[in-house]
């Protein structure tokens, strides 16, 4: 089968448009209306339900979703490793969700590419779900999340601690000044907002709520006001005085993981060099 079918289907079920499709894979409407029809044909069912102003997945289109998301994963894998490995290189892939990405992986990325240079990295930004579909099919070495596995295929290679603090962007505010006004509430989670919830009840609606924390940090630099973000993250702003601790905010914390699977024999040699 035609990878550039999967890669289509799978485009024209996120867009849920020929003419937006044909425009993100850089081809013609009718070229995606082509590949559509080749691969139904292929199938031998139809894939899609084609209303004027309705394109949807039919029962058999929603099947195949996740079978060619793996097959794609898969073969791409295939093809990165047979190429580094004709450059005795060693490929790593990893996957993490958004915010992880934030807090820890864009510093480790620098660190580790300075010290690793016969490794060949291929990150991934990825939901929960799919990280530990990706390390359950091989497609994913190791991956960071906020979810602790509880089976017998992947297993926990390390523990992330994270603590959340509350910052603002003026001095010298206690908790209660921060969440009255233009607070900024990040969702990092359940835990996270079991925490927020146990300690500020009953305070205003915030000014914004949002589940990326470098946007909230960069509103706040910007604009004014208060949150919680990860403290690695805030480090430098604290040092410079770009943002201010407020300091009777209690920490919050939770913990993030590496995940990988247990049949997986590189990660023995590749885990001593994750160390985010």
């Amino acid at each position: 089968m035609d990878d550039e079918l999967l890669k289509t289907f799978l485009e024209l079920n996120k867009t849920r448009h020929f003419g937006q499709a044909a425009d993100n894979l850089f081809i013609t409407q009718s070229a995606v209306s082509a590949r559509i029809r080749q691969l139904e044909e292929e199938m031998g069912v139809k894939l899609f339900t084609r209303d004027r102003n309705n394109i949807c997945p039919t029962a058999a289109g929603k099947k195949l979703i996740q079978h060619a998301e793996n097959i794609l994963s898969t073969w791409n894998k295939i093809k990165s490793d047979i190429s580094v490995d004709e450059e005795n290189k060693t490929p790593l892939s990893i996957g993490s969700v958004s915010s992880l990405w934030d807090i820890y992986l864009n510093q480790w990325l620098v660190k580790f590419t300075e010290s690793n240079n016969n490794i060949v990295l291929n990150c991934q930004v990825l939901n929960a779900d799919a990280i530990y579909q990706k390390i359950c099919n091989h497609t994913l070495d190791f991956g960071f999340t906020y979810n602790a596995p509880q089976d017998d295929i992947v297993s926990i290679l390390k523990t992330l601690p994270i603590e959340f603090i509350m910052v603002s962007s003026e001095k010298n505010l206690n908790a209660e000044q921060a969440v009255t006004e233009n607070y900024v509430y990040v969702d990092w989670g359940t835990p996270f907002s079991e925490a927020h919830d146990k300690y500020f009840i009953g305070i205003p609606p915030p000014l914004m709520r949002i589940d990326v924390g470098r946007i909230a940090k960069s509103f706040i630099r910007r604009k004014g006001g208060a949150a919680y973000l990860p403290e690695r993250m805030v480090k430098r702003d604290i040092e410079i005085e770009r943002l201010y601790r407020v300091d009777d905010a209690p920490k919050i914390k939770r913990n993030a993981y590496i995940i990988y699977n247990k049949q997986n024999k590189r990660c023995d040699s590749l885990a001593k060099i994750m160390n985010p």
